[in-house]
């Protein structure tokens, strides 16, 4: 998962702003195990004043993480330097991002598809009807 999908997941919790459709996407996969990519949850803590506190790590408490590896580090050179050869370097974290999962052989959940749906070989599963700006 993104951190879009823990974002918009905490928010929906909290009943801050509009659903998003996290929430609904992780009732309907109920049999489905979520993994993190490290990155995502770096991405995520950074919305906190205190990272280590309990009520940051709540949501992502128990949570597989992915870590980034030599493979991941390798597959990272190759296609930044293949999208921004293109003009279409999405986001470093992103990037990040989409190569742990795409080495990992597993979609990335995320309403953020304009930036992964760049990365060849990535799956993107979104849990929200894309808006017109995600489609840029």
């Amino acid at each position: 998962m993104d951190t879009t999908f823990l974002i918009d997941l905490q928010n929906e919790r909290r009943g801050r702003g509009r659903a998003r459709g996290a929430t609904d996407f992780l009732r309907s996969h109920p049999a489905t195990e979520f993994l993190l990519p490290m990155v995502a949850l770096g991405k995520y803590l950074e919305g906190f004043d205190d990272p280590s506190s309990p009520q940051a790590q709540a949501l992502v408490e128990g949570l597989q993480l992915l870590p980034v590896t030599r493979a991941v580090a390798t597959l990272y050179a190759q296609r930044a330097r293949t999208l921004r050869g293109k003009g279409q370097l999405p986001g470093t974290n992103d990037l990040w991002i989409a190569c742990t999962a795409s080495e990992a052989g597993l979609p990335i959940v995320t309403r953020n598809t304009a930036h992964f749906r760049r990365v060849e070989g990535l799956e993107v599963v979104t849990y929200e009807a894309p808006s017109p700006a995600d489609n840029g």
